[in-house]
């Protein structure tokens, strides 16, 4: 039976699929081969990996813009917060290396006053201590060396950071001190930068002394450091005593209220060094 033309350009439709199939199949294999040995198909994806770049750099620069603007704000930002801090470092460090020149010059004074005197002229007795006074506004301790030990009053006491007290009572086996910082006491000290010299009294506050004794227009600062004079004979010259923490002045009054911090921590004392000088 003859076919219709309908049938015939199925059938040849059908044929046709077929051959491309089968076509297809046999490029893909070539294909595959071709790219196992790695010779043309490396090529041809390079050249056509070359020619697609302009496409994708022109679809992506726009977003690639924006993240470069973004990113060099950020970074603009960024340098100048860090600039202001390198600013502030080099500034505070500049501050400290002026302090550090000026420690180093006070020492070298402080040195030299300790170093005034022969070193045969003073004599030292380790001490410790027995007991505090139990009197709300005494600041008193008892030491354990007396007159036994060679221990005479007026001896200056002193721990590992400076001047503690005298000795105001001898018990034999032991001696009453009384602190720096005592209400009743009173001791001639010494600015080491400007060689000023005056009187440091008692508050009943262990880490207060007070001065009250410079005019308005006297020569001190904060953190000056305060040593012995060595006036009146009760201290040896040169010892440390504390360092200047307020300068203050009422209306009216031709004086200065200058308080002093005490390098010695009065209120936690263990062991102190009694210094008795050879007459």
């Amino acid at each position: 039976m003859p076919l219709n033309p309908q049938q015939r350009i199925n059938r040849f439709e059908k044929n046709y699929s077929a051959y491309r199939l089968i076509i297809v199949i046999i490029l893909s294999s070539v294909l595959m081969y071709q790219d196992y040995q790695g010779t043309y198909t490396v090529k041809l994806r390079s050249y056509l990996s070359a020619s697609l770049y302009p496409i994708q750099y022109l679809i992506n620069l726009p977003n690639n813009l924006k993240k470069s603007l973004y990113a060099n704000f950020l970074n603009k930002e960024e340098i100048i917060a860090q600039n202001q801090e390198l600013k502030e470092e080099n500034l505070n460090l500049k501050s400290q290396m002026q302090q550090i020149y000026r420690l180093e010059s006070e020492n070298k004074r402080l040195y030299e006053l300790f170093n005034s005197k022969p070193k045969a002229e003073n004599t030292y007795l380790f001490a410790d201590i027995v007991s505090t006074s139990k009197i709300l506004n005494k600041h008193q301790i008892i030491i354990n060396r007396g007159s036994r030990d060679g221990i005479k009053l007026g001896s200056s006491i002193v721990n590992a950071e400076g001047i503690v007290g005298h000795v105001i009572r001898d018990q034999i086996f032991a001696s009453e001190v009384l602190l720096i910082s005592d209400l009743e006491h009173a001791i001639p000290i010494e600015i080491v930068r400007t060689g000023l010299r005056s009187i440091a009294i008692g508050t009943g506050e262990f880490n207060k002394l007070r001065i009250n004794t410079l005019p308005i227009n006297s020569d001190i600062k904060k953190e000056d450091i305060i040593i012995t004079s060595g006036l009146g004979g009760r201290y040896p010259e040169g010892f440390p005593v504390g360092t200047i923490k307020e300068i203050s002045r009422e209306v009216g009054n031709p004086f200065l209220e200058v308080e002093i911090l005490p390098f010695a921590n009065l209120k936690t004392i263990n062991e102190v060094w009694v210094i008795q000088t050879n007459e």
